[in-house]
């Protein structure tokens, strides 16, 4: 916070408190009030409650407590020992709030208790990328774009390649000095037939069919291996007529980026579209080797966003790294979530959880800002969700916490609690004396007056 917004804070503040020295304070006792009189009241026999200058009328007994008498603004006196969850109601206006910096949370239901909590970020597992390539040198011509889904069989790219034509050439020049050979070597063998029916020997003939035989498997070898480059070839896509080649998705997933542009000239091997499995993230974070004494594979956790306000958890089962690094003594810790929230996404960084003892029902939790001190009380200020400027100050339990969350009792689940900002609520809220808790509202000059408008 910069020394301009904290002076309009501590501003807003003050004039607020203000506000307050202008109420009325009242209490089970003799008051002073503003004009100077002072209300009596009796001890023995209840007697006839005083009117003041401001039409309200105070009534008190000795032996009991009596009712809390109606003020002419509609509000009631109550007297007597402050309960657990009790309340304080006040106003403040929209204005004041925006200078005062107020941001609300939702009282819910989550584990607390026995949670351990490291950072991390989500990051694509091994083998969730797939990476296309240009099976053979040519121009490329993309089908698709990020972030486009694709299923399995549908055209990422095609590409006219000359490359491709060559090597058909190659494996048809094979194949004709193949049968070539094979020809002359047979015909070569009938000659040596025909003379060894004779009883004649031709030393030069045979030395003509050895070396034709080992052309033969030469050619053989030649083919063989031009034929294994377009199997290879036709492995990674489907050929079409005029040296066009299709490439199709192998899986489903989306198109995570496009490296070539339309009509560019691509080597061989280069990428073109990599496609990435929807389902291909785990959320990765470091343990510090201390903490990590209770931690363990197989472990329920669940990852959030950071910070104050947490948003729709990825849940799922914990896995511990074995790439430990002993210098920094951490271990590498992952989670393989269920469903992936709204939020996450490569690079999305956010907090680990890891349950280490499973806690009974789900308690009632807000996040430790929320909750302030208040002499030797703890209060939270929740919002009246029928009327936005209205505030009110509840006493609450404690229980357990993680750190950043702790279990409260006094309010319901839902309730719309201040978070940023209730320190600052607590200085603005109307004072209480004793035994009463003041109630009423702040007008956008700062000036504090009991009961509703």
């Amino acid at each position: 916070m910069n020394f301009f917004s904290w002076t309009k804070k501590t501003m807003t503040v003050a004039v607020i408190l203000a506000g307050l020295a202008t109420g009325c304070s009242r209490s089970g006792r003799r008051q002073e009030h503003e004009h100077g009189e002072t209300c009596g009241h009796g001890s023995a026999q209840e007697k006839p409650a005083q009117e003041h200058e401001h039409g309200e009328a105070c009534g008190h007994g000795p032996a009991q407590e009596k009712p809390a008498q109606e003020h002419e603004h509609g509000e009631a006196c109550g007297h007597g020992s402050e309960a657990p969850g009790a309340q304080a109601a006040f106003e403040i206006p929209e204005n004041a709030q925006r200078l005062l910096g107020l941001s609300f949370v939702k009282a819910e239901r989550r584990p607390v208790t026995g949670a351990l909590r490291f950072p991390g970020r989500f990051e694509w597992m091994p083998g969730a990328r797939r990476v296309y390539g240009v099976p053979a040198a040519g121009v490329v011509e993309p089908r698709v774009r990020p972030p486009q889904a694709v299923k399995a069989g549908d055209v990422l790219f095609t590409v006219r390649s000359p490359e491709w034509i060559a090597r058909k050439g190659e494996v048809n020049e094979a194949e004709a000095a193949r049968t070539l050979v094979k020809a002359e070597a047979e015909a070569v063998r009938r000659r040596l037939a025909q003379l060894k029916a004779a009883g004649t020997r031709h030393a030069e003939l045979e030395q003509q069919l050895a070396v034709k035989e080992a052309e033969a498997v030469r050619a053989e070898r030649t083919r063989q291996n031009a034929e294994a480059v377009l199997r290879a070839v036709r492995a990674l896509c489907r050929e079409e007529e005029d040296g066009v080649l299709v490439v199709r998705a192998l899986e489903a997933g989306v198109v995570e980026r496009l490296s070539a542009e339309n009509g560019a000239w691509a080597e061989t091997g280069a990428e073109v579209v990599c496609v990435t499995r929807v389902d291909g993230l785990w959320f990765r974070a470091d343990g510090v080797a201390s903490e990590m004494t209770n931690v363990r594979a197989g472990q329920k956790g669940f990852a959030e966003p950071p910070g104050k306000v947490r948003g729709e958890a990825a849940h799922g089962v914990i896995e511990l790294g074995l790439a430990q690094d002993d210098a920094a003594r951490v271990q590498p810790l992952y989670l393989l979530p269920q469903a992936l929230p709204a939020w996450a996404g490569p690079g999305r960084a956010g907090v680990l959880n890891v349950i280490v003892a499973e806690s009974a029902p789900a308690s009632l939790a807000l996040p430790q800002g929320c909750v302030v001190t208040d002499g030797l009380r703890r209060v939270v200020f929740v919002r009246d969700e029928k009327d936005p400027d209205r505030f009110l100050k509840v006493d609450v339990t404690l229980g357990a916490g993680d750190g950043d969350w702790v279990e409260v009792q006094g309010i319901e689940a839902g309730a719309s609690v201040v978070l940023d900002g209730a320190y600052e609520l607590k200085l603005a809220s109307p004072a209480e004396g004793g035994q009463k808790k003041a109630a009423g509202h702040f007008h956008a000059d700062g000036q504090f007056h009991e009961g509703k408008h």
